[in-house]
């Protein structure tokens, strides 16, 4: 997944969204809303930007595509 797609999950009006590294890839959980919510898209960006990924690389990812 490293690289193109992120999972969807929606686990309730709070999550933000998570990455987290599994073996030397990084997995993004992003959350339907995404694009509507001001802040999560800038969130998951600095989070995935911690583990050493950059999100400009993955190209089918929500956060990655337009961000």
């Amino acid at each position: 997944m490293l690289y193109k797609d992120a999972l969807i999950g929606d686990y309730g009006p709070h999550f933000r969204g998570q990455a987290f590294k599994v073996d030397t890839e990084i997995v993004c959980v992003v959350p339907r809303q995404v694009e509507a919510r001001k802040g999560n898209r800038e969130l998951l960006r600095e989070l995935v930007q911690g583990l050493g990924g950059n999100c400009d690389e993955c190209r089918n990812c929500p956060v990655g595509n337009g961000g």
